[in-house]
């Protein structure tokens, strides 16, 4: 199999950051904006002593037959350096949006559609983040009263396990589906997930201080989140967005499909090191 050529376009955004952090994990040769080449090497200077992958500028990698091109979010994806185009003969480019964003969308000019649903981005101040938790987080910070919902009607899936499902078709041979969502396998409801928020966000900040009590110490139980089949799709509000398209890729490129393995009491950690951070 020939080294995998990847054009990133939002690489400086929180789901672009896990993406290349996975995509160092291979031999890939990651194409950057130019602006961002500087910033990359800096960032990532330890990874890629021991990383076969290299970045690349836009400005001097021409996308070309053979090369991905992965858009996240809604641009813009060019500067004044590179070529006009973000497309190529032979090339594929999969274009990679967030589900809370209803932005209308044109699709006509790329190959594939991801939509990432509920995720739980590392970064508090992003285009990727859930308003909804924006809102949570700030609500438990200034100890505010939050009004939830006990319907279970959240998918979260962590970052990385987006970035991985995405770099795993990436390093393989295998096309994107043209429309494809993303999301966690559980549903959560607001209470159970604002719970979560509150206990993991008292632990931390604790911890800043030095202030544990025996309550902080002891680890609370987790909730009952069931966990339901890819065919399980209700037609209720709140039914999950359908894995059928992205499993089915992900077993095709090593077998394994879809099958996120952090637990969402570490990624809701992760969310709020980020936000508290910030």
């Amino acid at each position: 199999m020939a080294t995998p050529v990847v054009h990133l376009r939002g690489s400086d955004s929180s789901i672009g950051r896990a993406t290349i952090t996975r995509l160092l994990r291979t031999d890939a040769k990651i194409v950057i904006p130019t602006a961002d080449y500087q910033w990359a090497i800096e960032m990532y200077s330890t990874e890629l002593i021991y990383s076969k992958s290299q970045f690349l500028k836009s400005e001097e990698t021409a996308i070309t037959d053979g090369h991905r091109v992965v858009l996240l979010g809604l641009g813009p994806y060019l500067d004044d350096l590179e070529q006009s185009s973000i497309g190529a003969d032979g090339s594929e480019t999969i274009l990679v949006t967030a589900g809370f964003d209803k932005t209308e969308i044109d699709t006509s000019e790329v190959d594939s559609h991801l939509i990432i649903n509920h995720m739980l981005p590392s970064s508090f101040d992003d285009s990727w983040c859930c308003p909804i938790l924006q809102n949570w987080y700030n609500a438990i910070k200034s100890n505010d009263a939050i009004v939830s919902d006990s319907r279970p009607r959240h998918w979260w899936v962590s970052e990385m396990d987006v970035a991985d499902s995405i770099v795993r078709i990436l390093v393989s041979e295998q096309p994107f589906p043209k429309i494809a969502n993303i999301s966690g396998r559980r549903a959560w409801s607001d209470d159970q997930t604002v719970e979560e928020m509150r206990i993991l966000f008292s632990r931390t900040m604790a911890g800043k201080s030095g202030e544990f009590s025996a309550q902080h110490l002891t680890t609370p139980s987790s909730p009952k989140i069931e966990v339901e089949t890819l065919s399980e799709v209700s037609d209720e509000q709140f039914s999950r967005p359908d894995l059928e398209s992205i499993h089915q890729v992900l077993v095709e490129c090593d077998g394994d499909g879809w099958r996120p393995l952090m637990p969402i009491r570490s990624a809701l950690m992760v969310f709020l090191i980020g936000a508290i951070e910030q």
